[in-house]
């Protein structure tokens, strides 16, 4: 295995999104609280989970989808990073196709979802919950007993949602870089390549 051969852009983002599995287990990448205990939502397509009043808890099937996304991006990161240490055997284009699309789509899919639920909620309870800010969100009087209560809102994307972003970015560089090496790898002679024989050499051969 020569060094230059090696797609370092994949080799650094299959290494990113394994090293970002255990990080959003622990890190959200975003987080809505709601008054100082009243709800907290913390989202990530490895672990979502819900905070009411102090009682945490997470449905199952978002638990099944967390469990999804993690075996994405570990079979992505793996198989990423395979094709990284040897881009120019027959079939590693088809490694690199396999996986340098799944952490874009994880993210747009993330984000699709995220939007959905926010503005479903808005639509059910008829409040304003924002994406990124912070906000004074007024109960609706028929959760409250008809008492007028208002609490702050906060909500942002966090630290490992743009780690997300740019392990996502070296997987698409990985793919475009790939075209480079596979034409440095088509010029480059092979090492058993027959010799051509001079005219003057064959005369040679015959006379002797």
């Amino acid at each position: 295995m020569r060094i230059k051969q090696i797609n370092w852009f994949g080799l650094v983002g299959g290494t990113l999104v394994l090293v970002l599995i255990p990080i959003s287990i622990y890190f959200s990448w975003w987080q809505l609280i709601i008054g100082e205990n009243l709800l907290t939502a913390n989202v990530s397509p490895v672990n979502t989970h819900f905070s009411l009043m102090g009682t945490q808890f997470s449905p199952a099937l978002i638990w099944a989808m967390n469990l999804t996304g993690i075996l994405t991006f570990l079979a992505c990161g793996i198989i990423m990073l395979i094709y990284s240490l040897i881009p120019a055997r027959p079939y590693s284009k088809d490694l690199l196709s396999f996986a340098y699309r799944k952490p874009l789509y994880t993210i747009i899919l993330y984000i699709a979802a995220l939007l959905i639920v926010v503005f479903a909620t808005q639509a059910a309870l008829g409040v304003g919950l924002p994406i990124v800010g912070t906000s004074t969100l007024i109960l609706p009087s028929s959760l409250t007993g008809g008492v007028s209560v208002s609490v702050m809102v906060s909500s942002a994307f966090l630290w490992p949602f743009w780690l997300a972003i740019v392990a996502a970015g070296l997987f698409i560089a990985a793919r475009i870089y790939h075209s480079k090496l596979s034409s440095s790898a088509k010029q480059t002679p092979q090492p058993n390549a027959a010799i051509p024989v001079t005219q003057t050499e064959q005369t040679v051969a015959a006379t002797a």
